[in-house]
Formats: C-alpha cells, structure tokens, sequence
C-alpha cells in the first residue's frame, strides 16, 4: 500500500565548516566518527537526527525487548539506534529506532558498522520528523529488497502501523489501535499486546509518565549540519 503523502519539514539553516555543496559518502563516515551524536546521510547531506522525549525512549526499550523475547530461539537479532542501516539504491545512511534480521547479516564492508539487509524497521514517531518516516524516509526503505515489514509506532496515543510487503511488492497496512489491542506482525509470526508497547509510558492508563508539556527534542525535524 503507499504511503500517504505528508509534507516534510524544512531543515533548518546552519552555520557550518565550508564543505563542497554535495558530500560523499566517504566524507560523512569520517564527520560521522568523530560527532558526538547520531548523523544521518542522504542527497549529500548531513542532517543530525533529534533526541526523542522520555515516552519515545521507554517505547524503544520496551519494543526491543519483546522483539528479542518473542523471536528467541529463531536466530533473529533485535538491533537497536546504535546500529546505522544503508539503503543500497538511494545512499541512504540512517539509524532506525530498531532493525530485525532473520537472514544472515550483510555489511557493508568489514568494518561492520553499516548493515544492508534488515528484514523489519520500527521507527518509533516523534512530532518533529513524523512526516518524514512516513514518507520520504518510507520511499527510501522500500528501495530495500530484502525489507518485509515497517511500523510506525505512535507516542501520542496507543497506535501501531504495520506495513507488510506482498508478492506484487505493494504494501499492506494494518493498524492496532487502543491499549487493549495485540499488534501482530504476519511476517514473524510474533503478536505484541500494546498494553506491553507502552508499559511506563505517558500513556499507560496505571502507571503514566509525567512529562514536561514544553517543546521538547521530540518537537525538533532534522537539522542540516553539512551540504546542501
């Protein structure tokens, strides 16, 4: 199924290092080693990726854990942000808020830094860059061949989007709304209650989070650092 078209927020201006309009790949990963914080890379560009609020972090976790728990025992490794993900036929460089692979592991080179072949993206939304992982970042993943699943999980109310990819290589959309509802993803035969998604959460009905209602890094898009 498409994804639905939303429009993306401008990144804003900078001041930088003079560096060429357009950046290499090689470039990025030699500012990339040496920045503090977590650089995305596409169309030549640099852009640092926003901190997420105490509810986008707890959702993380808590997915992370029941990835790894309901799929132990199959040889599927549960990877979290720290592990940066390269979209072969586009260039982009990113790090999703979890990627799951079933298939053995392809890298880009030996260094092992950069993977190649996820079988499922979770992006966990944030107000800043929503847009942005619904659709151009979503146009970029389904570049990836060996992609199957993304879902897009919501920190504003209890709602999972999951797209599926079917034989004619459309997409699938199913949506788990509600805390008392079970997301299941057909490709891995793995079904999560929300209630577990967003367990501490600001949204967990016994046990809600306090959050500060103030714009947050949560609220921020993507911010040019190089290029462009």
């Amino acid at each position: 199924m498409p994804a639905v078209a939303i429009k993306i927020n401008a990144p804003s201006a900078c001041s930088a290092p003079k560096l060429p309009l357009k950046l290499s790949e090689e470039e990025y990963e030699e500012i990339l080693e040496k920045s503090p914080e977590k650089l995305e890379f596409r169309n030549g560009m640099i852009f640092a990726m926003a901190g997420g609020s105490p509810s986008h972090s707890l959702v993380r976790v808590n997915l992370g854990h029941r990835f790894s728990n309901a799929l132990a025992g199959r040889g599927c490794r549960v990877f979290d942000s720290d592990m940066k993900v390269k979209v072969e036929a586009t260039g982009l460089n990113t790090f999703p808020d979890l990627s799951i692979f079933c298939q053995k592991l392809r890298f880009k080179d030996q260094r092992g830094m950069t993977l190649l072949n996820p079988g499922v993206i979770v992006e966990v939304l944030s107000v800043g860059t929503e847009g942005y992982d619904r659709g151009e970042k979503f146009w970029h993943y389904r570049q990836m061949p060996d992609l199957r699943c993304y879902v897009l999980v919501s920190t504003r109310t209890a709602l999972v989007e999951v797209y599926e990819r079917q034989p004619d290589d459309s997409w699938r959309l199913t949506t788990f709304h509600g805390w008392d509802a079970v997301m299941r993803l057909e490709e891995l035969g793995v079904s999560i209650p929300l209630s577990e998604v967003y367990a501490l959460t600001a949204l967990d009905p016994e046990h809600p989070l306090e959050e500060v209602a103030t714009e947050s890094e949560d609220a921020k898009p993507l911010t040019v650092v190089y290029g462009g």
